[in-house]
């Protein structure tokens, strides 16, 4: 078991729902897709659909407040999902359900991206669009997205206890550095939109290019700058200058938003190393190398 609350979802689950559900898609092929997430199982249902379940007892909030607002985080300059079908499964506890529509590309790790400082432009493109979306009424950054773009200070003891966790890993002094240097930062603006979680399995790109963003479970209303950790875990290092310009990030919005990422990388590497979720944790190694983390 990858956690304690994992939920018991396997393929004659799904067949079950599609047959309930939506008989008119049951008799199409079913696939399920290997992502390094850790909240929702995905299967692709025929070409042209996919559905997202939750894993485990701690996602169904999320994908819950995910189906929720969808529609409202539409029109923006990358594609996000379209929901065609909302249902929900017995597992022991009431569990949501999606069925979208299937966004062609692939994962928009660096091999699959043609111009670096072209995708980084892109996000933050992206980004700036998203920030002008309403807020009226949206989930607010805390419970309903897992804390991503509360005040850091709300994070302190976590994150420290992580990097004490991995001092054989990584250098503890300058994270700690950097951490208390960040806590020091607030967000003087409005809370906007956030996605939360804009890593490459998040990110979808075709022909080259940077073309979509899904799983929108981590969204909410918060600091921006839990976005702008994107700079170290998924932007190159040679176009991090051109996210930060196109964003017009402030010294601290940048400083709170590598911090973020520090976060991040911690969190999930202290807890999912040994076995658990190796690809996500190469993920982490490589952001915390672009800290300058690594020893």
């Amino acid at each position: 078991m990858m956690h304690e609350d994992d939920l018991a979802v396997t393929d004659a689950l799904i067949h079950d729902l599609l047959g309930r559900h939506t008989p008119l898609w049951a008799g199409r092929p079913v696939q399920q897709i290997n992502t390094t997430g850790t909240d929702n199982a995905l299967y692709r249902i025929g070409q042209t659909l996919v559905l997202r379940i939750p894993r485990r007892a701690a996602a169904i909030p999320l994908i819950t407040k995910e189906l929720d607002w969808l529609a409202h985080l539409s029109d923006l300059p990358l594609a996000t999902p379209t929901l065609r079908y909302r249902g929900h499964a017995d597992l022991g506890m009431d569990c949501p359900f999606g069925i979208f529509d299937w966004i062609d590309g692939t994962p928009a790790t660096p091999e699959n991206i043609a111009d670096a400082d072209a995708a980084a432009v892109a996000l933050a493109a992206f980004l700036n669009s998203l920030h002008q979306k309403a807020t009226i009424g949206a989930p607010r950054s805390g419970t309903a997205n897992m804390s991503r773009g509360v005040p850091l200070a709300e994070m302190s003891e976590r994150t420290l206890a992580a990097i004490t966790i991995l001092a054989d890993e990584i250098d503890t002094g300058p994270a700690r550095r950097l951490w208390d240097t960040a806590l020091a930062e607030t967000h003087r603006g409005q809370p906007v939109w956030l996605h939360g979680d804009l890593k490459a399995d998040n990110l979808l790109a075709l022909d080259g290019r940077l073309s979509a963003v899904i799983d929108w479970g981590l969204s909410a209303v918060g600091d921006p700058a839990a976005d702008y950790a994107a700079a170290w875990f998924w932007v190159s290092p040679s176009a991090r200058h051109q996210f930060r310009n196109t964003l017009e990030a402030g010294d601290g919005d940048w400083l709170r938003g590598k911090a973020w990422a520090l976060y991040g990388a911690v969190i999930a590497l202290s807890y999912y190393r040994g076995g658990r979720n190796e690809p996500l944790c190469r993920q982490c190694r490589l952001t915390l190398s672009r800290l300058d983390l690594l020893v």
